[in-house]
């Protein structure tokens, strides 16, 4: 197996390019091996992979969703959380670090989710679950968290609502560039146009008062999403009808 796989399979880095990155960059060691690694270098499976600066969470979404915690003053301890769109589990790591209860993990594809978090018991992982689809919970959740791509939060938020127990909140990623109308993006998918951001974010603002979804906070993501694509966190409440 090439090492930027590896590192991708173990949660180190969500995509390649991140992994070839920091490998590129000297990031990363071999333990029990010679001379600076390369990312196109075979291993084996098992392979002690180093990072100079161990990230904290399993993905980089940790860091986006850790920030929005401590911006908005949320606390999660003894919370029930919903986390759509889980994939590695940035995201659901990061609640857990923060005393979450437990975590319904959803997300459309399988074998995503790290092993540590897998093997977490607070952790109930939903493979295979599209959240365009109604999603069966056994219980409401306290906070919802998402960080979903290829489809707009418009098309996610109401179906995920609906399993939000009265008071609570939802935090979400929003990525310009899956909010935009196809004829929007330009090719390579990184939306850099700050007027074009900003008006894409005025229309979810826009959809989120004609749905009458209170929002809380909104901050820019410290960590730039894949390719380059700056990213929002909205703090969300719905209202009470």
């Amino acid at each position: 197996m090439r090492l930027d796989q590896l590192m991708v399979e173990t949660g180190l880095t969500e995509t390649v390019e991140e992994a070839r990155a920091l490998v590129l960059a000297g990031e990363v060691s071999l333990p029990g091996t010679h001379g600076r690694p390369t990312a196109g270098q075979q291993v084996r499976e098992g392979q002690e992979v180093v990072l100079r600066d161990q990230p904290r969470f399993v993905s980089r979404g940790g860091e986006k969703l850790s920030h929005a915690l401590e911006s908005f003053g949320v606390d999660p301890t003894g919370f029930t959380v919903l986390d759509v769109g889980a994939s590695t589990g940035g995201f659901t790591d990061c609640v857990l670090q923060a005393g979450a209860n437990r975590v319904y993990a959803v997300d459309a594809g399988h074998s995503q989710i790290h092993s540590r978090l897998v093997a977490d018991e607070r952790v109930i992982s939903m493979e295979n679950v599209n959240a365009r689809d109604p999603i069966q919970l056994p219980e409401p959740v306290d906070l919802i968290v998402a960080d979903v791509s290829f489809i707009s939060l418009e098309v996610i938020l109401p179906r995920v609502f609906d399993h939000l127990r009265v008071g609570g909140r939802a935090i979400v990623l929003f990525k310009p560039q899956f909010e935009a109308l196809n004829s929007e993006v330009p090719r390579g998918g990184v939306i850099r146009d700050p007027s074009l951001r900003a008006q894409l974010v005025g229309r979810f603002v826009a959809w989120l008062t004609d749905n009458r979804i209170r929002i809380r906070g909104l901050i820019r993501s410290p960590i730039l999403g894949d390719a380059g694509n700056a990213e929002f966190l909205f703090w969300l409440e719905p209202s009470v009808a």
